[in-house]
């Protein structure tokens, strides 16, 4: 059982690791304080809402009188978009990097990172709906109306009890040295809190040079591996439904490369006379096949917490990406702080896969978001 007061205490708390970090460069006689700006970001996080009818809900709870007409903007959420967009990438990284560092620190206080983890990393995309040319836009396959979107790239422990965004990176595109970079950045920011037991990385990242830059990291690594004419050979070369073999991962034009990594393949799980394959730089052999593609499966952990994001993710269609940067960051704070609210709340600090306290329940007792 969890107690109203200490779950109201333990929130506070977390709330507490947030907001002091946040700096919109509100000049002393700014019309609105910053403390107002905070509150509407928490509502519309919650309510995944847009900032103009969430302003306009802060300060009708408040008892203030405002335009509630549909086609009214509201001068606050004006003034928080004003700031937002003054706002530097640089900047905006700088301030949820020491939000992060407070919250894993406290994990860490509290040995939850006693021993190492599993990863994924993954690639996330915001949808955009609006010109394919603004910056920090790229181009996806066609998804629920739009082929644009904004790219984010996350590493995220997939441990259930500890599922926690470890890193972040906002990319441009799709290429591979960009993803290379971005795997580099990750690791890096990971290693500042865990001990990386192993990655886990979906066919998206099925690149010969991805490949040899997670070698270069020392880091082992179990990759979802597309059937291609190659890899479809090897299962015909073979009479068992599950094997291990070694195999060359090859690229044949500019910029060549190539490395040998084990094809772990197993019947697949629900389709009939279909496989699941995947790569790995481990040396494993046969009889752990199957164990590492349940393993594999784990992956989809970091999936969960991308959903679970998207429920503190504010509605914007701003074009503006330090605006899409502040409010994807903003989002991924309040999960790593319901993550750590969750274990703190939880008996043994394990909270298995059942949270301990709702979202809905955390947002109410976090703190600063008046309710009417």
């Amino acid at each position: 059982m969890v107690e109203t007061a200490e779950a109201k205490q333990v929130s506070r708390a977390a709330s507490s690791m947030l907001f002091p970090d946040l700096d919109f460069d509100v000049a002393d006689n700014g019309t609105y304080p910053s403390e107002d700006f905070q509150r509407v970001l928490a509502r519309i996080a919650f309510d995944n809402e847009f900032a103009n009818a969430g302003a306009k809900a802060y300060q009708l709870a408040r008892g203030n009188d405002v335009d509630v007409g549909v086609e009214s903007r509201n001068p606050l959420a004006r003034a928080l978009l004003y700031h937002l967009r003054g706002l530097d990438a640089d900047a905006v990284d700088n301030q949820f990097d020491r939000v992060r560092d407070a919250v894993l620190a406290e994990a860490a206080r509290n040995r939850l990172f006693t021993k190492p983890v599993d990863v994924a990393i993954d690639v996330h995309d915001w949808l955009y709906y609006s010109d394919s040319d603004t910056p920090h836009i790229s181009r996806i396959d066609p998804d629920r109306g739009t082929d644009s979107a904004y790219k984010f790239a996350t590493i995220c422990i997939v441990d259930p009890s500890v599922r926690f965004t470890l890193g972040w990176v906002a990319l441009d595109g799709n290429g591979t040295d960009e993803l290379a970079e971005a795997i580099r950045q990750l690791v890096s920011q990971a290693r500042e809190y865990v001990e990386i037991n192993r990655v886990y990385l979906d066919r998206g990242f099925y690149r010969v040079h991805l490949a040899l830059t997670l070698e270069k990291l020392d880091v082992e690594f179990v990759m979802r591996a597309p059937q291609t004419r190659k890899v479809q050979r090897f299962i015909a070369d073979h009479d068992e439904d599950t094997f291990v073999a070694e195999y060359e991962m090859a690229r044949s034009n500019p910029p060549t490369g190539r490395t040998t990594v084990r094809l772990v393949v197993v019947p697949h799980r629900s389709r009939e006379d279909d496989h699941f394959c995947l790569v790995t730089n481990r040396d494993v052999t046969g009889d752990v096949a199957q164990p590492l593609a349940e393993a594999y499966r784990r992956r989809w952990g970091i999936e969960t917490s991308y959903r679970k994001v998207t429920e503190f993710l504010p509605k914007t269609s701003s074009p503006t990406f330090s605006v899409r940067l502040f409010y994807f960051l903003f989002a991924v704070a309040l999960y790593n702080l319901w993550v750590l609210t969750n274990l703190l709340l939880a008996p043994d600090r394990a909270v298995g896969r059942t949270s301990v306290l709702p979202t809905a329940l955390f947002r109410h007792f976090l703190g600063p978001i008046p309710d009417g």
